[in-house]
């Protein structure tokens, strides 16, 4: 095992390494979509997905640092912190194949690698704030608890509107945090998670965005946006409407292919933590969890999240996105020893030959990835999973016929 935890700590850190760089160029070009994201603010007035990006205004004008370089430390502080973190789950896993697996998942931390358009997006501030949550809520007052989860709660959803349909993940982690100190969770507790859900939904809604918006942002950062801010970019979708995003649907054919890719993409992405839970009960000190098997209370998690799926076609970032977090989750429940598990009978990893499980392992993690995005507006749009060695093996078979 020991050389295994070597494999994945020089395995975090290339992805880390790799995401730096790969924002950087991003950066470096002011791209419309992994960068232009962070430039949404408030100087147009109230409007969704522009809280992260009004406090980095904001520094900017205090500081009179550029903003562009902001965005870019803040972005590398993200990835670093959700790396350190990640790093130190591993020692969590114990020797295990399963859980090998379970980090190993091609929807977990070498997505973004295999598929770098991703790289960049807020996703990383959601997982990296709830990844935060886990290994830190030790060191937050009883007292404190609540407002913290709540400012984080804030923070993400007015910083990204889809994140709101997340919120879920957040209570389960609250509940569990306080069942493992002995605390009660009260009607108070979950009457304030439900307002402030409703009232973000609100927010959202009811502040969508216009093309005023829209003109002020690009005003108040056009020495550190694209010549064309606020056309075909993350700028330029604010004035988007939950009407214009219903009727954005994608045509029978591309239906199928999202189905039949994405179904597809969410049973094996999460494969082998669901085996482990399945084979799992909570402990005896989480009596109000005693009566739920927790790999249903993972799938009830994942129910919430079901109306971004029909809100928005980039299902993939939204499969990582809860991939993610729900191993977080695991980890929390791994670290604070909330379950007990039970052999896998039916699927014993244990007595694989160790050379066909390193077989499996390439094929499962290393050989293929499911992309963020369907395009539809090309005739050449992607319409099944990717194999990672396909453009190598094309290209060398390519030079043996020259």
């Amino acid at each position: 095992m020991i050389l295994t935890k070597k494999f994945l700590f020089l395995l975090i850190i290339g992805s880390l390494f790799f995401v730096v760089v790969k924002f950087y160029s991003f950066y470096s070009e002011y791209s419309n979509w992994q960068y232009a994201d962070w430039l949404i603010n408030y100087q147009g007035g109230f409007v969704r997905r522009g809280f992260i990006g009004e406090i980095l205004f904001r520094i900017h004008k205090i500081s009179l640092i550029n903003l562009d370089l902001l965005i870019l430390i803040f972005v590398i502080f993200l990835y670093s912190i959700f790396s350190y973190f990640l790093l130190k789950s591993v020692k969590y896993l114990k020797s295990s194949y399963e859980n090998l697996l379970i980090i190993l998942s091609p929807g977990f931390f070498l997505y973004p690698v295999m598929n770098s358009e991703i790289v960049g997006r807020k996703d990383i501030l959601l997982i990296s704030v709830f990844s935060s949550l886990v290994f830190l809520e030790r060191k937050i007052h009883h007292k404190l608890l609540l407002p913290i989860f709540i400012i984080a709660i804030v923070t993400i959803s007015l910083s990204h509107s889809a994140f709101v349909f997340y919120i879920p993940y957040f209570l389960i982690l609250y509940i569990l945090v306080k069942s493992n100190r002995r605390l009660i969770f009260n009607l108070f507790d979950l009457f304030t998670f439900v307002v402030i859900s409703v009232a973000l939904i609100f927010l959202i809604q009811f502040f969508n965005g216009s093309q005023m918006h829209i003109e002020k942002i690009c005003e108040s950062v056009i020495n550190f946006a694209s010549n064309n801010c606020g056309l075909n970019d993350q700028i330029s979708i604010l004035d988007y409407n939950l009407e214009d995003r219903l009727l954005e649907k994608p045509s029978r054919i591309y239906l199928k292919s999202y189905l039949f890719i994405y179904v597809l993409s969410v049973f094996l992405v999460f494969l082998f933590i669901s085996l482990k839970l399945l084979n799992s009960r909570y402990t005896s000190n989480f009596i109000s969890f005693k009566k739920f098997n927790p790999f249903l209370v993972i799938c009830l998690l994942f129910l919430f999240t079901l109306p971004i799926y029909i809100l928005g076609l980039d299902w993939g970032r939204y499969i990582y996105i809860s991939f993610s977090i729900t191993y977080f989750l695991y980890i929390y429940c791994l670290k604070n020893n909330v379950l007990n598990f039970y052999e896998i009978k039916f699927f014993n990893l244990k007595n694989f030959n160790k050379i066909l499980l390193t077989i499996f392992i390439f094929f499962y993690s290393f050989f293929w990835t499911f992309p963020f995005y369907i395009e539809q507006s090309t005739t050449d749009y992607v319409k099944n999973f990717k194999l990672i060695f396909s453009k190598p093996l094309k290209s060398i078979i390519r030079k043996i016929k020259d």
